[in-house]
């Protein structure tokens, strides 16, 4: 299967928010040994990603997120139910209040971009406690997947599928396909979410074909585009 570096820098990303934020992360502040750690996690609510997918789900335009955390000292989970607790987003309070552990909201600002959120517990019996992690905030994407080394292919008729990623849906079907190959206008009517190419008879090998995909939520305006550039070799 071709892999391309768009689909390996999601796949990054979204492991990297996977591991990054699933672990106990320090304090903004100095700390002892004996200061609690904070343990974050978060997701994103309503942002698609293939089964395929390996990674986290990141946040995009009309999703939201859920965050929740806990304080741990000594491997144990301490009782912070009657603790005050804000939460800012990009330093603007967005919830709060006592004992309250998890907060959901949408994302804000202009994708691609990071957001960070901050916990603060201003009236610890050990001190004030402050944290904060940062949020990956992406746009839409789309990767075409064709499975051909080298961006080389014999097969005749050639199948193109587009895999859409990060969108505000639940399922593919609520999504719209334009496909185009050499700037022609096609795709496959029976599959939106697939192009079939058929080369006539004789075409010569070294030519190139180019496929191009725009997928639209028609809710929210939100586009990806992708296109890649294919060469025939009849002789494989």
């Amino acid at each position: 299967m071709k892999r391309s570096f768009v689909l390996e820098k999601l796949i990054l990303m979204g492991l990297l928010s996977l591991g990054f934020f699933a672990v106990a992360t320090p304090f903004v502040h100095a700390q002892t040994s004996s200061d609690p750690q904070f343990l974050v996690t978060w997701k994103a609510v309503g942002s698609y990603v293939p089964p395929s997918y390996v990674g986290k789900a990141l946040p995009s335009y009309g999703s939201n997120i859920t965050a929740s955390f806990e304080l741990v000292s000594q491997g144990k989970i301490l009782n912070i139910q009657n603790e005050t607790i804000y939460w800012y987003l990009d330093d603007n309070l967005i919830g709060g209040g006592e004992g309250i552990q998890n907060i959901t909201f949408p994302p804000v600002g202009a994708a691609p971009d990071s957001l960070e959120l901050k916990i603060q517990l201003p009236d610890y019996a050990g001190g004030y406690l402050t944290h904060t992690i940062e949020i990956p905030f992406v746009t839409p994407q789309v990767v075409l997947y064709s499975p051909f080394p080298g961006s080389k292919f014999s097969a005749n008729p050639l199948t193109i599928s587009a895999l859409p990623y990060f969108f505000n849906v639940s399922s593919t079907s609520n999504l719209s396909y334009t496909w185009a190959v050499n700037g022609q206008t096609g795709g496959g009517a029976e599959n939106p979410e697939e192009a079939q190419v058929t080369l006539p008879a004789g075409t010569p090998a070294g030519t190139g074909i180019d496929v191009s995909v725009k997928v639209e939520n028609p809710i929210g305006s939100t586009i990806a585009t992708a296109d890649e550039n294919l060469v025939y070799e009849n002789q494989l």
